[in-house]
């Protein structure tokens, strides 16, 4: 492995750090697929000394407490929340939310929970594949 480049890729990761890079972001900089350690080999051979180095290992565990961060950080927003949305709709809409709601044989709540879960699993998941295919995102699903 080249120590040099070794050495840059470590001092970059260390000024993301300090910057307040996210753990997505982190990982995808050095380990997807044209991440910086990819040029750190050609052969599988030389793949495996990279994946048992320090440098790797140090990475790893950069981005595990990265993640550990945010999830710490989520769970204090949690924490905060009362769980409670207002919004305002109009009356038709309403009403037929309620008349749904009924038919199904629950409440206006659940109906709107329910709602809400699956169009955000939805979206989420559109956004993942449009950031994977690279194409601009388009919110007007939402």
């Amino acid at each position: 492995m080249n120590t040099t480049e070794a050495k840059s890729i470590q001092s970059e990761a260390k000024k993301l750090l300090k910057k307040g890079v996210t753990a997505p972001e982190f990982s995808r900089i050095f380990f997807g697929p044209e991440g910086r350690l990819r040029s750190l080999w050609s052969t599988p051979d030389e793949r495996h000394q990279l994946v048992r180095s320090e440098l790797y290992r140090w990475l790893q565990q950069e981005l595990a407490g990265l993640r550990r961060q945010e999830i710490e950080a989520f769970e204090e927003e949690v924490k905060s929340l009362s769980g409670r949305v207002t919004i305002v709709i109009s009356k038709s809409l309403h009403a037929a939310l309620k008349r749904e709601a009924q038919s199904e044989g629950v409440s206006l709540s659940e109906l709107m929970r329910l709602k809400l879960a699956v169009k955000y699993s939805q979206s989420t998941r559109r956004l993942s594949s449009k950031r994977k295919s690279g194409s601009r995102l388009n919110l007007a699903f939402i």
